[in-house]
């Protein structure tokens, strides 16, 4: 076994499947912190094993994903780390490629796989979207940016948190993830930061992953709750909607409508997912 001294790798756990078996398979000649943000414990009994897992760590709590990565971050003491998900397989030489890109382009804040399972694997920010008037360009670019495989490498300015391989300088100087994110829309938030700094994002084609999206967490209620909540919620912190603003109260009001009205066609699950995001925005009234 030949241990990369070069980077490290970090992997967030909550209630987890054993897909994450899968993932480790392929990083035995690196170093990885495990971040248990909780209900982990037939993992971690497994995970004892790895050799070349050198810290476990967690505060006995939920920490929700950006905020994981930033407490398993504390622990790093190389240049360069990966941001993995237990549910992506991302092999050695796939992984040395990124190493390499972000080692020759010191304006490199993140390299990425090219995620070839995924639709939504890179992007433009969201802001710069369809609903914003662009040029010609930019609307040329817009059209070529739906996860088409690209032949060399390139500079999206979004892409998918599920696999980052990150310049620890860099993540710094930026204030890493944003505290206020506990589930999704971390990874675009990150982006638009490094954005503003003029550094740089970039996918390689000859890095692959295989994302096998949505079974890193054994699913029960609670999950589905947490996801349907912050899916909601986590859009809010980024677009820095105001407490009083018209679009909020006019999505309270939809939302109770929909639970309603699927509650009395028995779609129970759809009436629940409605109250959820009802309550999403209320909580961003109430707590932010």
């Amino acid at each position: 076994m030949n241990i990369s001294r070069d980077l490290t790798i970090i992997i967030v756990l909550y209630n987890a499947s054993n897909i994450i078996f899968e993932c480790l398979k392929e990083l035995s000649n690196f170093q990885i912190i495990i971040v248990d943000n909780g209900k982990n414990h037939q993992v971690l009994k497994e995970l004892d094993k790895y050799d070349n897992i050198i810290k476990i760590v967690g505060k006995k709590k939920n920490l929700g994903y950006g905020n994981g990565i930033n407490l398993g971050f504390k622990f790093i003491k190389t240049d360069y780390f990966l941001v993995l998900n237990p549910d992506v397989i991302l092999d050695e030489l796939s992984i040395n490629e990124l190493l390499l890109i972000s080692k020759a382009n010191p304006n490199c804040a993140i390299s990425a796989p090219y995620i070839s399972t995924d639709n939504d694997g890179y992007s433009m920010l969201p802001e710069h979207g369809k609903s914003v008037l662009r040029s010609d360009i930019q609307t040329y670019s817009s059209q070529q940016l739906s996860n088409l495989k690209p032949s060399g490498n390139f500079c999206p300015q979004v892409t998918k948190g599920c696999a980052l391989l990150i310049n620890s300088k860099h993540f710094i100087a930026v204030g890493m993830f944003s505290k206020e994110y506990f589930l999704f829309w971390e990874e675009v938030d990150l982006c638009r930061k490094l954005f503003k700094k003029k550094l740089s994002v970039i996918i390689s084609p000859r890095a692959l992953a295989y994302h096998k999206e949505g079974t890193s967490a054994k699913m029960n209620l609670s999950v589905f709750v947490t996801r349907v909540f912050y899916s909601e919620k986590s859009p809010l912190y980024y677009y820095k909607v105001k407490k009083n603003s018209l679009l909020i109260y006019f999505r309270i009001i939809k939302y109770l409508f929909r639970s309603i009205t699927y509650f009395f066609i028995f779609n129970f699950r759809n009436s629940l997912k409605n109250i959820i995001k009802m309550v999403a925005n209320l909580s961003y009234i109430i707590f932010n």
